[in-house]
């Protein structure tokens, strides 16, 4: 029974690390967008309630 000489593995590193840079911007990016959207709704809401508001309260 021959033993195979042992060789290092391959370095990746490198790899994995930029694999990781990009996968935590995305996940970022997409926090910010969902953020940034339920911002938007939010406002759009409580504006509406304030004109609902000022226009019930103008008609009276």
């Amino acid at each position: 029974m021959s033993q195979r000489p042992i060789r290092p593995v391959e370095n990746y590193t490198d790899a994995f690390l930029t694999t990781l840079g990009v996968f935590l911007f995305m996940v970022f990016w997409m926090i910010a967008a969902a953020l940034g959207y339920a911002w938007v709704v939010a406002t759009a809401y409580i504006l509406d309630v304030i004109f609902k508001l000022f226009g019930s309260l103008r008609q009276n």
